[in-house]
């Protein structure tokens, strides 16, 4: 049945049905239909997506290159989403001269666009490159590459740009360094070097450099002439037309006063006068090492300088540089300098200077400065192996390679602390007078001792010892034992090793005659043979006796180092050994080969040495008859 509604309830339907935008608290936009009188219901909330978006900086590149340039140019474009999101991405390019690394991957990212200029025209060259993303479709982002090539051109760069160094004032030695002259345009260039100080030289002031090349050349600072102090000097390369030219290296050059090393009163210094120290300043062209002494009034000291390779000067200045004394030679001889028993006018720091008198002369030095009063020379000198109780005979050989050397230590005066010092060399070397090893410090009177480990083997050593005290004031040397200084004290073999024989010596011989390889023995049957082999025999253990051991085995039969055997008598190291066997001649030829090796007394044995250089078993060293 149809019904009829007021007019007025029709109006307020319409009324419900019209859209309402409501802004919710997120943001959302909701639309609510009235549908019947009855309901009134929210059916849906709807939530736009949000639209990334690709940003890439810088938005362009404009770069440049030299035709021919072989390098490549280079730039980095970095990649973000704009609302931070990740966002995977492509990217390409056209030209065959612009190349992407990498191509794809995920914002925030970068690449780097290389660009090779070399093969192109002079002219600007563009292209594009495109980016899209699969997160923004239809979205595509284009960054602009203008590349301009320009004409060849030569570019001068040097390095180091700045350098610094020093030296000692009046040294003769010039400090140098390397300066690289490089061509890293594409056209070759022509340099020319300049320098603003006397000081300053160049190995070369003219040159040319090709593309992409080096030149290399020497700069030299001269201290001879110059006052202590900093110089400032520059070196200068100038290439016309290149690119960067004039380019400049700032030499700083720090000139340093003659160094004072400190030295200990009853010290001996050994050291080198070399080139790079610095001049003497009371020898004009002559160079030295100077050194501080802290003495007191009243203190004797007595300086020696000695030198093989130059003639010894000696100076001695006080504190305020004022000289007090100097010297050329030592009393009766030519060559060493001394200044003796210089009595100390009163307490302070005294300055020593080694210096030559030949001028620029070079080379090692030995500086003592002694306190005078020197101790005693040692007594009961001996040598003991490591137990210290063992000695050790004169010329006789120790098997450790230590040895522990003993001796009584005396000083004028009693209070004093003394201790043995020792110069221990192999027999083939003079003594030099400096000691190689000293011992702990004693009560005078007491028994001093010195522990060395670490000796050479199979060499054989002298020595000598010397009384110091703690002031450094030494006795003179006492040698030991009653043998020549030519002869061993004692001879080291720590580590016994195998002897050696002479494959190139070994033969073979019935009675005087020698048997050939192959040969026989001669003899009737029945009659007794000998034959005998022999060999050079060698062992680097002092004192080894070695023996000749053989093995004979018959044609075909190989060797078992057991069987056969025949053993010499001993003999030294160096000389021929011999072994001998005895055969019966028998009824039919009876062939044989052998080998041989050395032995000592405990039993070390070289290798085996097969006689005669034919083929074993089956090669006849010799047969009976």
């Amino acid at each position: 049945m149809a019904v009829t509604r007021p007019a007025s309830f029709v109006a307020w339907i319409q009324t419900l049905v019209r859209p309402a935008a409501i802004r919710l608290v997120t943001g959302c936009l909701v639309l609510v239909l009235a549908m019947s009188v009855a309901t009134c219901r929210i059916d849906k909330l709807v939530k736009p997506t949000i639209h990334d978006r690709l940003v890439v900086s810088p938005a362009a590149i404009l770069d440049t290159t030299h035709a021919t340039a072989p390098d490549t140019v280079r730039a980095t474009l970095r990649l973000a989403s704009a609302e931070g999101a990740t966002l995977s991405w492509t990217a390409t390019a056209t030209a065959p001269w612009l190349t992407l690394l990498p191509n794809t991957g995920a914002a925030p990212d970068s690449l780097v666009v290389v660009l090779v200029g070399g093969t192109l025209s002079q002219v600007v060259h563009h292209d594009t490159i495109a980016f899209t993303s699969p997160q923004t479709p239809g979205d595509t982002l284009k960054v602009p590459v203008a590349f301009t090539v320009l004409a060849p051109e030569p570019r001068l760069t040097i390095s180091p740009a700045t350098r610094g160094d020093s030296a000692f004032a009046g040294s003769a030695q010039p400090r140098t360094f390397v300066l690289r002259i490089a061509n890293t345009g594409e056209l070759p260039f022509t340099w020319s070097g300049s320098v603003d100080s006397p000081w300053l030289s160049l190995s070369t002031d003219t040159g040319s450099v090709t593309p992409q090349d080096s030149a290399f050349i020497i700069v030299s600072q001269a201290p001879r002439t110059l006052s202590p102090g900093t110089q400032t000097g520059t070196v200068t390369i100038a290439a016309p037309a290149a690119i960067g030219s004039p380019q400049t290296v700032t030499v700083s050059f720090k000139i340093k006063p003659c160094d004072e090393s400190p030295i200990v009163a009853d010290a001996v210094v050994t050291n080198t006068i070399a080139l790079s120290d610095c001049g003497a300043p009371d020898r004009a062209g002559s160079l030295a090492k100077r050194y501080r002494v802290d003495a007191n009034a009243g203190d004797t000291l007595s300086l020696r300088l000695t030198s093989g390779s130059f003639d010894a000067y000696l100076t001695l200045h006080d504190d305020l540089g004022a000289l007090l004394t100097q010297n050329d030679d030592c009393p009766g001889s030519t060559g060493p300098s001394c200044i003796l028993e210089f009595r100390v006018p009163a307490a302070g720091r005294y300055v020593i200077e080694a210096t030559t008198v030949g001028a620029a002369d070079t080379g090692a030095f030995s500086l003592s400065v002694v306190k005078e009063l020197a101790p005693n020379r040692p007594q009961a000198i001996g040598q003991f192996r490591r137990d210290s109780a063992t000695s050790i005979g004169i010329g006789t050989t120790t098997p450790e390679s230590e040895v522990v050397f003993k001796a009584t230590v005396t000083d004028p005066n009693p209070r004093d602390s003394v201790r043995l010092q020792l110069e221990v060399v192999d027999t083939t070397s003079p003594f030099s007078g400096t000691p190689n090893d000293s011992g702990s410090f004693v009560g005078v009177g007491q028994t001093a001792w010195v522990h060395r480990t670490g000796l050479a083997e199979n060499a054989g050593f002298h020595w000598q010892a010397r009384t110091c005290d703690k002031t450094k004031r030494c006795s003179s040397w006492l040698s030991f034992g009653v043998n020549s200084e030519a002869a061993s004290d004692f001879r080291v073999n720590g580590i016994p090793e195998n002897p050696t024989i002479d494959a190139l010596s070994l033969n073979q011989f019935n009675g005087a005659a020698m048997i050939p390889v192959g040969g026989g023995t001669g003899g009737g049957l029945g009659s007794a043979q000998t034959v005998t082999f022999k060999a050079m025999v060698s062992d680097v253990d002092p004192g080894d006796a070695l023996v000749l051991e053989v093995e004979v085995q018959p044609t075909g039969t190989a060797f078992d180092g057991t069987t056969n055997l025949y053993r010499g008598t001993g003999v030294a190291s160096g000389s021929t050994a011999a072994a001998a066997a005895g055969y019966s001649v028998p009824l039919l030829q009876a062939s044989y080969h052998w080998r041989a090796h050395a032995c000592d007394q405990t039993s070390r044995c070289s290798a085996w040495v097969s006689f005669g250089g034919n083929a074993d078993p089956g090669g006849t060293d010799f047969h009976v008859p």
